[in-house]
């Protein structure tokens, strides 16, 4: 398997900053894109009810003693890997499209998927949209926590990254009067969270601790820590840069078998940067809108990096 450098050498002068996009590729790039954009993403809707029904028979079968606690707990932590997608596509709209008639499962799809991974639906969807705005800003982006060099450090920040980004909203988010209508959010994604961690304590209370531990609990975690190395740290390498289609990578796996295989295992955030371009297009059609748009990645110098042939 071969590799190919991401395109742009060091030497070549850089390309316009963030904050002054090359609006002639915007425009040629948003032409190209526009068949990809707005339909109700049904493919999002039954993976999301995929990834439900696995939690609830992987969570059933370890609690009857069918699986051991340890191999259950396996099980869900990947399903949980794959939960971040249709939560991640809800957060951005991209479950109803353009047709507000089915925002309702739009949410439906963000708080249940959102549930499972502990995460608040309201409060997840604050904290990503200002990596979105901000990315790879070392103050206020909230994946920069991430940003490290040293692996073990890496290993250690990707492990807190739910602490992390607890102490965020905290301190970037809740009750911001700069924020419209922050207030009452705040006080309903605290109730949220409280309704979340009632159950999981009450069901450990009750005599199933073992079961919240190694089916919930850990899972959580360890999902948590790979979805942030996958989908922020190795997308956003070297979190340095500030231009708008240079701040984020491709990993372009080529070959009829091997290309949809890494995409379903990365869950088609290989090409990320297609999502930070245009985050409406739905996570499965990005290979499609890369091809269309490679011409443009191309001349913008983007960070495309290449296997195989």
């Amino acid at each position: 398997m071969s590799m190919a450098t991401a395109t742009g050498a060091a030497t070549t002068p850089t390309a316009a900053p963030r904050d002054q996009p090359n609006a002639l590729a915007d425009r040629k790039a948003l032409g190209l894109v526009k068949p990809y954009l707005g339909m109700v993403a049904w493919p999002t809707v039954f993976l999301a009810i995929g990834i439900v029904a696995a939690f609830a028979l992987v969570t059933a079968l370890a609690t009857m003693g069918v699986i051991p606690l340890w191999l259950g707990m396996i099980f869900n932590s990947l399903i949980l890997y794959a939960d971040q997608t249709p939560l991640h596509e809800a957060c951005h709209g991209n479950i109803a499209g353009k047709d507000s008639k089915w925002l309702w499962m739009n949410h439906l799809v963000g708080y249940v998927c959102g549930a499972l991974l502990l995460h608040e639906y309201k409060a997840f969807r604050y904290m990503h949209l200002a990596h979105h705005r901000d990315t790879n800003n070392p103050d206020i982006d909230p994946d920069h926590w991430v940003a490290v060099e040293n692996p073990f450090l890496v290993l250690f920040r990707c492990s807190t990254i739910v602490f992390w980004y607890h102490q965020y909203f905290w301190k970037h988010i809740a009750f911001h009067a700069h924020i419209p209508g922050m207030r009452p959010l705040t006080i309903h994604i605290a109730a949220m969270y409280a309704v979340l961690y009632s159950v999981a304590l009450g069901l450990s209370v009750l005599g199933w601790w073992r079961e919240v531990l190694m089916l919930w609990i850990v899972p959580h975690f360890i999902a948590s820590a790979m979805i942030i190395y996958f989908f922020a740290y190795l997308t956003h390498m070297p979190h340095e840069v500030h231009e708008r289609y240079r701040d984020t990578n491709v990993f372009w796996v080529k070959g009829k078998i091997m290309e949809p295989v890494v995409n379903w295992l990365y869950m088609f955030q290989n090409f990320h940067l297609i999502h930070h371009l245009f985050p409406r297009v739905p996570f499965y059609l990005y290979p499609k809108a890369f091809r269309q748009l490679k011409p443009v990645l191309d001349q913008e110098r983007a960070h495309i990096y290449e296997f195989g042939h």
